[in-house]
């Protein structure tokens, strides 16, 4: 959000001299038009409305009214009032200025209300989605402390995430889903897909050896458990796409593309972009990593892997990006060290 709403203050102060200039010259080009026209007597004096009111829109009161009174200088003391009268008479002119320049005050201080209070509702916004992700961002930590696995592998995960989403984002299939604020939002709300492991006995979330079948059953709950801890933060902040996001890929990570995952069973485009692509990275990491169960596996015997899950286990297209650019992910992961030190970004 905040390299959205960069981008767009920066884009405003780029076209902001260049409308009012525009403006300007819209005005002379007006003042023309009613001097050909025969002069002010004729409607067209109502054109200049136009730029006065989109000067007042975008720049505010003050520069409205300076626009208004240039206007009503341009069309005033030496425009004829028609072709047989030469002059206007003080008083046409100085009234319509004076309206002008009304009009340009209201319609400049209503912009200038409604930005003050945009920016403030923007600020406000700002500082609680800060604490909404400090917040968060605790209960990750809490969960490293929890699990020795987790630090360095949410890392990973969220930037191997990153990775896989920009090259997606080439593709012609998700441009209009993929763009720069997804992605920022998917690397923000990664980290939260393991969440739910916090609900998870220690008996069964530290276990060295291989889980049997009723504990695997109990650790699958910790996506059902994470999704509706943000379901219920969610609540409370409706419309907030960070939550948005986190909920889908904390739920769906775990589904597989031929629907034999859980907890929903979901296959295909029917599980969300975010957690197809989570678990195509989630599973390369813990392919690569050591766990108390199982050495940890060479990049060559990962991708191997990945390539035959193609289809079942991943979607195909987000497998043939990874694959097209493993060498990437390889360097990824090695930029890292078990404390979860981050790579450049």
């Amino acid at each position: 959000m905040k390299t959205r709403t960069k981008r767009i203050t920066q884009h405003a102060a780029c076209t902001q001299p260049f409308l009012l200039v525009c403006c300007y010259i819209c005005s002379m080009i007006i003042a023309l038009i009613i001097y050909l026209a025969g002069g002010t007597v004729y409607a067209y004096t109502n054109l200049m409305y136009l730029p006065i009111t989109l000067v007042a829109v975008t720049r505010g009161k003050i520069h409205g009214m300076i626009h208004a009174c240039v206007s009503g200088l341009v069309i005033g003391p030496f425009m004829p009032l028609n072709q047989f009268q030469a002059t206007q008479y003080p008083v046409n002119w100085l009234m319509r200025l004076a309206i002008f320049v009304m009009v340009a005050f209201v319609i400049g201080f209503l912009a200038d209300y409604y930005k003050a209070n945009y920016e403030q509702n923007l600020r406000r916004e700002r500082t609680l989605q800060k604490a909404q992700s400090a917040t968060l961002f605790s209960l990750v930590k809490l969960l490293e402390s929890r699990d020795v696995t987790s630090g360095a592998h949410v890392e990973r995960v969220s930037s191997s995430c990153k990775l896989l989403a920009e090259e997606l984002q080439r593709l012609p299939k998700f441009q209009k889903q993929v763009d720069s604020a997804y992605i920022e939002t998917l690397y923000e709300a990664c980290p939260l897909h393991d969440i739910g492991k916090v609900g998870i006995a220690d008996d069964i979330l530290l276990k060295p050896g291989k889980l049997t079948e009723k504990e695997f059953e109990v650790m699958k709950t910790h996506t059902v458990i994470g999704a509706e801890t943000l379901s219920e933060i969610q609540q409370k902040y409706p419309g907030n796409k960070f939550l948005q996001m986190g909920i889908a890929l904390t739920r769906s990570h775990h589904e597989k593309w031929d629907g034999s995952g859980y907890p929903d069973r979901s296959a295909g485009d029917a599980i969300p972009l975010s957690a197809r692509i989570v678990a195509l990275a989630d599973v390369y990491d813990a392919l690569r990593s050591k766990r108390p169960y199982k050495p940890g596996y060479s990049h060559e015997k990962a991708v191997e892997i990945i390539k035959h899950e193609r289809g079942r286990h991943f979607d195909p297209v987000i497998t043939d990006v990874f694959l097209a650019h493993e060498k990437s992910f390889q360097t990824l992961y090695d930029q890292f060290n078990e404390e979860g030190a981050v790579p450049l970004r």
